[in-house]
């Protein structure tokens, strides 16, 4: 089964709390980009009406989403009050970047959700989803698309993150797997050790997979208890919870592993929208590692465990009696 290997990640915006102001405005001009736009502004620059396909887009975002069901409102009645849009013009006809933030409901305390757009024409892809204080794009490019300079505050303190265009979406730049530094801030150890994963936004879930897996394979080759619990959001509005469990049961070693999955069902009436929850628990007996590097695209050799394997270098394959794989990380 390819349930985790088939979750596209991007992010889901979060919400932070009150924050002091003191020095932002500050570094908010300093971005060294063409345009700054700010959670303390009411509209963007080079303002624009939000297109119908930011509108979907946005309709798909978990909080939009959700805030969307609690008031029984579907995808044609989203309030065009909670949105402002500007354009930023890539230099060819026709093709820009849409910035749209949140405003109204949807605003925190000094802070927005933030939304990057590629768009072309009539059709929108979503880039980039976060939630921040401002944004600007830099003078420097990535696979043809600006770089974006990300400004957070937070208790009175602020910082800055960029983001780079990877040929799909935007990624922070010091995203990638660190399987000992998760460990060390999400990991609670004991008798029965415990590990928590949660996609920020513009982080990859093949990292956040990557962290996870090590974490297991350390535990299930010591024969100790676990349980751990992963977090994802893609782009498109889904948003899963993974929980592996590893228990003795009968003299042996089993893993029951639970997907819990809310995804956009958009039905067969135009514009109508709602989230609908799929749950799963898988039953697995053994667990391997195969090599998943470039070349092998079958992940059928396992390794050995005796041998020591960077985790971007495999995937753990769960079996159930009958060696069948049930799932993988």
């Amino acid at each position: 089964m390819d349930v985790m290997r088939s979750i596209v990640c991007r992010a889901s915006v979060v919400f932070l709390g009150a924050i002091g102001l003191a020095g932002v405005r500050a570094n908010t001009q300093q971005a060294n980009s063409p345009a700054v736009f700010s959670s303390e502004e009411d509209s963007l620059p080079s303002a624009v009406a939000l297109p119908e396909c930011a509108r979907t887009w946005l309709a798909r975002d978990a909080h939009v989403s959700r805030r969307l069901d609690r008031l029984h409102l579907s995808l044609a009645q989203l309030p065009g009050a909670w949105f402002t849009a500007g354009a930023v013009n890539l230099g060819e006809p026709d093709e820009k970047l849409l910035v749209v933030m949140g405003t109204g409901e949807l605003r925190g305390a000094n802070i927005s959700p933030f939304w990057i757009l590629r768009w072309p024409g009539q059709s929108c892809d979503l880039l980039l989803a976060t939630a921040a204080h401002h944004l600007g794009f830099l003078d420097t490019k990535t696979h043809g698309l600006p770089d974006v300079q990300v400004g957070f505050a937070s208790t009175g303190n602020t910082s800055e993150h960029q983001y780079k265009f990877d040929g799909r979406a935007y990624m922070e730049t010091d995203d990638a797997c660190r399987p000992e530094e998760a460990e060390h801030f999400n990991a609670i150890e004991g008798k029965n050790p415990q590990m928590f994963l949660f996609q920020r936004p513009g982080h990859s879930t093949e990292n956040l997979l990557c962290e996870g897996r090590d974490w297991v394979w350390q535990k299930w080759v010591q024969k100790k208890p676990f349980t751990l619990k992963i977090e994802l959001f893609s782009k498109e509005g889904e948003h899963t919870s993974l929980s592996y469990s590893d228990i003795m049961t009968d003299g042996r070693w089993q893993v029951g592993i639970l997907v819990h999955k809310e995804v956009m069902d958009e039905g067969a009436h135009p514009g109508a929208s709602h989230r609908v929850v799929k749950d799963e628990l898988i039953l697995a007996v053994a667990v391997q590692r195969r090599f998943a590097r470039t070349g092998d695209p079958d992940r059928t050799r396992v390794v050995p465990e005796s041998e020591s394997a960077p985790p971007e270098t495999y995937e753990l394959h769960f079996l159930d009696e009958a060696g069948k794989d049930v799932a993988a990380l």
